[in-house]
């Protein structure tokens, strides 16, 4: 049986770069907040912003990574996801896509 390649699909074009050691870890402090910044995808003045910071950290090694979609919370905004998400919400409704499919899904099995 032949295998299947999964890609991820990109849903938006904002979201966060994120500072990845060559063995793909990412880079966070101490209280567990990821060296990162919000950026447009291909923003190279968010991207120069990252490596100049990595560099401050003495980080010689590693890259910026773009993650899609995804943006940076306080620690309320987390407890508030967390408790949206054992409620059955969508964790984040500032998340778009994830909230046009949540009414989809609701429109279709007549909830909404």
């Amino acid at each position: 049986m032949p295998r299947m390649k999964v890609t991820p699909v990109e849903e938006v074009n904002y979201g966060l770069y994120l500072w990845q050691m060559p063995d793909e870890s990412l880079v966070m402090d101490e209280y567990g907040a990821y060296l990162s910044i919000p950026s447009i995808r291909g923003d190279v003045r968010q991207i120069q912003k990252i490596k100049e910071a990595a560099r401050k950290l003495d980080l010689e090694e590693g890259r910026p990574i773009f993650f899609s979609g995804h943006r940076q919370v306080t620690e309320e905004e987390l407890e508030e996801q967390k408790a949206r998400a054992e409620m059955g919400l969508v964790p984040d409704p500032q998340d778009l896509p994830a909230m046009m499919e949540y009414a989809r899904d609701a429109r279709e099995m007549g909830l909404a």
